[in-house]
């Protein structure tokens, strides 16, 4: 028995030993699909896989947990580098790219998911939880490593021991693809030796409990288009198809999860390069969708309660079918502003005229590009 259970014991090292063995993905168009140009070339040097945009992903690859390493580099003029993870199509993934052109800020390093659509949700995941100050070079071989653990993933570069980014808690895509990702502006990048280590997954980590006063159930509308709806004057929500959605772990509910994004920019003036305040403030941009998001609220008496709530990009708030808030903050509307949804700060608030017993808030939630998400809190 004793004998039986060494044995035992050995093949489960042994399986853990060859589960942990490093893996590098061949530069060869057997083992790479992508959503635009590729090419195999070499590039300083180096037998390289070059992207023009999108998502290049490898296959045969099966990776929840462990390291994935890589070297990038981009020509002078080029932006926008990184790779995925967790994918389960180009368009479903978690993301860590880089802007060279942003090198030495805390714009030169980002992690953000990619979820119905391949543009990936940075106006959400922004902060010191997703971005990074970096030095990055054009024409240089820059090497990456990314450490994953459960929920939580750790991004090195060159030599580096201490972290340039740790991102505590990861979107969560279900997938075990493997790729390299560049932007739509810029000149492409480089990859070579492309490698990963697979180990086996941790326990999952509990869940941390939302933010107080967090509302929680919302129903969720299908995908409308801007410029068929008036704001402030909602449709028959009897006629609109709806889906119960929750809210993530920060307390926000991303809406690219479960909606497909538009990926579209904001009007600009051509002749002054300048953004079309009047039109992005109407409401009604061609291109630009809007999703509904309702939730009930039971009170025991009529009188004002404060709800505070962000969003991303645009949002018109009703209170039993009364418009009482309207916004709009795409990227570069607000003097050059990124647009960003400031979840993880104050964001809005309002009075909520309830009336006793059930009350209905509805959230019409415009997008542009960049991330879909909204937040809303009841005060005590």
């Amino acid at each position: 028995m004793r004998q039986h259970l060494l044995g035992t014991s050995l093949l489960m090292v042994h399986a853990n030993i060859a589960a942990m063995a490093q893996t590098t993905i061949p530069l060869t168009p057997e083992r790479w699909t992508a959503t635009d140009s590729l090419r195999f070339t070499t590039y300083l040097g180096q037998p390289s896989l070059y992207i023009n945009r999108g998502v290049a992903l490898a296959t045969g690859v099966e990776f929840r947990e462990g390291t994935i390493e890589y070297d990038m580099a981009t020509p002078r003029g080029g932006n926008f580098m990184g790779a995925v993870f967790h994918a389960t199509s180009p368009e479903n993934s978690e993301v860590v790219f880089f802007r060279p052109g942003q090198s030495g800020t805390m714009e030169a390093v980002q992690y953000a998911p990619a979820l119905n659509g391949v543009a990936a949700a940075w106006q959400i995941y922004h902060g010191d939880d997703a971005n990074a100050a970096a030095s990055l070079a054009f024409d240089t071989w820059v090497h990456v490593r990314i450490d994953v653990s459960g929920a939580t993933a750790r991004l090195y570069l060159d030599n580096d021991t201490t972290p340039a980014l740790t991102i505590p808690r990861l979107a969560g895509v279900g997938g075990s693809s493997v790729g390299v990702w560049t932007g739509y502006y810029g000149r492409g990048a480089y990859f070579s030796n492309i490698r990963y280590t697979a180990r086996p997954p941790a326990p999952p980590a509990p869940e941390p409990p939302l933010p107080r006063g967090t509302i929680t159930a919302w129903d969720l509308s299908q995908v409308l288009e801007a410029s068929q709806l008036t704001p402030g004057t909602l449709p028959d929500l009897g006629t609109l198809q709806w889906d119960r959605v929750h809210p993530e772990a920060a307390g926000f509910v991303l809406v690219n999860r479960y909606r497909r994004t538009p990926n579209v920019g904001i009007p600009i003036d051509p002749a002054t390069g300048a953004p079309l305040v009047d039109s992005v403030m109407g409401g009604r941009v061609a291109g630009s969708k809007v999703v509904f998001a309702r939730a009930t609220i039971q009170s025991d008496r009529a009188g004002l309660r404060r709800m505070r709530f962000g969003y991303s990009d645009g949002v018109v708030v009703y209170c039993n079918g009364q418009p009482l808030f309207f916004g709009m903050n795409p990227s570069r509307l607000r003097s050059g502003d990124l647009g960003l949804s400031a979840l993880d700060r104050v964001g809005n608030a309002l009075y909520l005229p309830l009336k006793q017993g059930r009350n209905e808030v509805v959230f019409a939630v415009t997008e542009f590009t960049g991330g879909w998400a909204f937040w809303a809190r009841l005060d005590p």
